[in-house]
C-alpha cells in the first residue's frame, strides 16, 4: 500500500505553481509592454525619417527650379509646387527686381538678408546679385528658405588663370603659386584643399530649355550694367600698299584717356569691324572704310581712371591681334578687360604682342572658341580666362584689389540656399 506524500509538500508545490503562473502573467504583461512602446517608437522614428527625406526632396526640387530659371531672367511670379505622390514641394516667392541677372549691377552689402560663405571659393567679397525668398516642406511643416542667386568673374576672384575644355594643357608653369581654375580636373579649384566644392551644376546652365544661348559656363553675355561707350579710341594704318595707302587698320585705345562728358562708373568700347580712316597719302586725299584688323593698349599709370571692358564680338572676324604698350602697373594702372570672342564654326587665336610693353600689366582677357598666344614673356596682372590653349611665356598673377574687375570681368553664376534665419 502506497504512502500519501505529506500535506506540507503539496501545498509548497501548489503555492510554487501559482508563483510561477504569477510571474510569467509579469513577463508576458512586460513584453506586451515592450513590443507595444518599440512599435510606438518605431513608428514616431519612421516618420522622423520621412519627413527628413520630404524636406531634402522639396530643396532639391526648389534648387533645380531656381536654377532652371535664374540663368534666364528673375521669377516674375510667385510658383507653388506639391509632389502627388507625397515625396515633397516649395514656394518660390516673386523675386526682386525684374532686371536680368548677368548684366545689372550686384552688391557687396551685407544685410541681414546676405550671408558671406567662407566655404565659397569665389568668395573674396563676392557679388550677391538677388536673394529670393520661399518654403519647403518636410509634410507636416513648410520651412522658410532663402535662394541666393550670386554672381562673380573667377578672374576677379583671384584665379589668374580659368582653364574649360575642351582646352586640357598643365597650367602649373603659368601661374606659379596662385590658385587657378581648371574644368579638367575632378578638384577644379586647384590651391584650395579640403573646402567645400560648388557643384558644376551651380556654376553651369545645363538647362536643356534654355533658348537664350547662355547654355555653357563661357556663355555668360559680354555687356556690363549702366555703362557709358568709351569715345576715345581712335583709328590709325596697321598694313599699307606699295605706295603707303593704309590697307587695314589698328584701333588705338590710350588707357590714360578720359570721357569726361559721360556719368557712368564703366565704360564699354565695343571694336568696330570696319571704320572711316582719312587717308592723307592719297591723292586726293580720301576718306575709305576699312577692315579693324588689331586693337594697340597704351598702358597709363593714372590712377582712378574708370573700368574699362574691350569687346571684340565673334562676328568682328577682322580682329585677331591686341598690342600693348607701355606699362600698365598693378597698383595704378586702368581697370581693363579684354572680351574676345569667336563662334565654334569659326576658332581662331588672339596674338598678344608684347614687343613694346614694358613692367607689369593690369589686365583680365576672356577668349571664347579661341586659343590666346603671346609672342613674348610679360607679366599680367589679372588673368586668363580661356576654353582654348594659352600659348607662349607669360606670367598670370592675381588681381590683388578686384573692385573695379568686378563690374567689367564676364561672370560666372551660381546659387546658395539656407534656412530664413
Amino acid at each position: 500500500m502506497k504512502s500519501s506524500p505529506p500535506n506540507d509538500i503539496s501545498g509548497s508545490v501548489l503555492v510554487f505553481a501559482v508563483l510561477l503562473l504569477t510571474v510569467g502573467a509579469f513577463v508576458l504583461a512586460g513584453i506586451a509592454q515592450l513590443a507595444a512602446t518599440q512599435a510606438l517608437v518605431g513608428e514616431s522614428e519612421w516618420e522622423m525619417v520621412n519627413r527628413h527625406i520630404r524636406l531634402d526632396n522639396s530643396r532639391a526640387m526648389a534648387r533645380q527650379y531656381v536654377m532652371q530659371r535664374m540663368f534666364i531672367g528673375p521669377i516674375t511670379n510667385d510658383v507653388s509646387y506639391t509632389d502627388g505622390s507625397g515625396y515633397g514641394g516649395f514656394q518660390i516667392f516673386e523675386a526682386p527686381g525684374t532686371d536680368n541677372y548677368w548684366t545689372t549691377l550686384s552688391t557687396t552689402n551685407t544685410n541681414v538678408n546676405l550671408k558671406i560663405n567662407p566655404f565659397t571659393l569665389m568668395e573674396r567679397g563676392g557679388f550677391y546679385r538677388v536673394v529670393i525668398g520661399g518654403t519647403i516642406t518636410d509634410g507636416v511643416d513648410d520651412i522658410a528658405w532663402n535662394f541666393q542667386v550670386r554672381t562673380r568673374s573667377p578672374i576677379a576672384a583671384g584665379y589668374p588663370v580659368v582653364q574649360h575644355k575642351p582646352a586640357n594643357a598643365n597650367l602649373s608653369g603659368l601661374v606659379g603659386d596662385s590658385p587657378y581654375v581648371d574644368m579638367n580636373n575632378a578638384e577644379q579649384i586647384i590651391g584650395f584643399h579640403e573646402m567645400a566644392r560648388m557643384r558644376v551644376s551651380s556654376v553651369t546652365n545645363t538647362n536643356s530649355s534654355d533658348t537664350t544661348g547662355y547654355v555653357g559656363y563661357l556663355d555668360a553675355p559680354t555687356g556690363v550694367a549702366s555703362f557709358a561707350p568709351f569715345t576715345a579710341a581712335t583709328m590709325s594704318p596697321f598694313e599699307t600698299d606699295t605706295n603707303g595707302v593704309a590697307t587695314n587698320l589698328q584701333a588705338v585705345v590710350n588707357l590714360g584717356s578720359t570721357d569726361p562728358n559721360d556719368t557712368s562708373q564703366v565704360l564699354v568700347y565695343l571694336v568696330p569691324s570696319q571704320a572711316e580712316y582719312f587717308e592723307t597719302n592719297a591723292i586726293p586725299a580720301i576718306t575709305n572704310t576699312l577692315p579693324v584688323v588689331s586693337v594697340r593698349l597704351i598702358g597709363t599709370s593714372i590712377y582712378g581712371l574708370k573700368p574699362l571692358q574691350i569687346i571684340i564680338p565673334s562676328s568682328n572676324t577682322n580682329a585677331q591681334q591686341i598690342e600693348l604698350v607701355g606699362n600698365n602697373p598693378a597698383d595704378t594702372g586702368r581697370v581693363t578687360y579684354l572680351n574676345y570672342r569667336r563662334d565654334t564654326s569659326n576658332p581662331g587665336e588672339l596674338q598678344v604682342v608684347t614687343t613694346n610693353a614694358t613692367g607689369t600689366w593690369r589686365l583680365g582677357i576672356t577668349t571664347s572658341h579661341s586659343d590666346i598666344g603671346f609672342d613674348g614673356p610679360i607679366d599680367i596682372v589679372g588673368g586668363v580666362r580661356t576654353d582654348g590653349f594659352i600659348n607662349g611665356s607669360p606670367t598670370l598673377h592675381q588681381e590683388l584689389n578686384p573692385g573695379g574687375l568686378d563690374y567689367i570681368a564676364d561672370r560666372m553664376m551660381w546659387l546658395e540656399d539656407y534656412k530664413t534665419p
